[in-house]
């Protein structure tokens, strides 16, 4: 009887038992299950599962923004990883440390948002504040929130295209009120939110569909992995703002920053 070598025998599993594309890297946990919309709330209008993606569609007539909530829990120290694919002229974003409030209306979420905007590299991966502060920052920009709720550049970080109707990679890694944001590997945004009054420390994840033009908005491979509760905070001493940094220029804004 002929006999396999072990090793020979070894490598044919693994040509014929590959490793599932579903399994999480270690310490994350997919939050989506590819299959149906178990364990997430939202209006059955505007999402539903297509080719095992959440996926979010508008027809143009949506009169403001609509969510889809995670059910897992408040989240508070995190990595979120995600693929993203959408629309060219679609607006969407990742939601988290959110908060649900059906008193705005059906479906909303408020609080922290990393913007998918693929047709505004400026915009796409910024940090942006749904219903509160708004643009804390754009893409590019490494920002300090003062204690008053102020934001200002205090460095810069280079900016990529990420073009629309293509899979992209977003990363948010939030660490007590550290802030960071990648598309691809690429950092989009680091900002540190000193403003005790307006800034969350835990809340839910969501992600968006935006009024505005008619979108489609998929995402698949929706990992999270929980960091420690009890990482520390930066302090305004530790993160002194520079006498140089200039105002992040507000939504609707004018296009040149005012001096600090």
């Amino acid at each position: 009887m002929l006999r396999t070598p072990l090793f020979f025998g070894l490598s044919l599993l693994a040509i014929t038992l590959p490793l599932r594309a579903e399994d999480p890297p270690e310490g994350f946990t997919a939050i989506f299950n590819g299959k149906d919309l178990s364990g997430w709330s939202g209006g059955s209008t505007w999402w539903s599962v297509e080719d095992g993606c959440l996926t979010g569609v508008t027809d143009g007539k949506l009169d403001y923004n609509r969510f889809i909530t995670w059910k897992g829990g408040k989240v508070k120290n995190f990595e979120l990883r995600v693929k993203v694919k959408v629309t060219k002229g679609g607006n969407s974003g990742l939601q988290y440390r959110g908060l649900e409030r059906p008193d705005l209306g059906e479906w909303v979420v408020t609080g922290y948002q990393c913007d998918v905007v693929p047709d505004k590299d400026d915009y796409n991966g910024m940090l942006y504040e749904e219903r509160g502060r708004r643009i804390l920052a754009h893409t590019g920009e490494k920002v300090i929130i003062d204690t008053q709720a102020q934001p200002w550049v205090v460095g810069k970080l280079p900016i990529q295209s990420h073009p629309a109707g293509q899979w992209h990679d977003y990363r948010v890694l939030v660490e007590g009120n550290h802030h960071q944001h990648w598309i691809d590997g690429v950092q989009t945004v680091d900002v540190i939110d000193l403003d005790e009054k307006g800034r969350a420390l835990e809340g839910v994840i969501a992600v968006q569909v935006h009024r505005g033009p008619p979108m489609k908005i998929q995402y698949k491979d929706f990992l999270l992995k929980h960091l420690p509760d009890n990482l520390p905070l930066i302090t305004p001493a530790q993160a002194p703002v520079p006498a140089d940094a200039v105002k992040v220029v507000p939504q609707g804004g004018p296009p040149k920053k005012a001096a600090r």
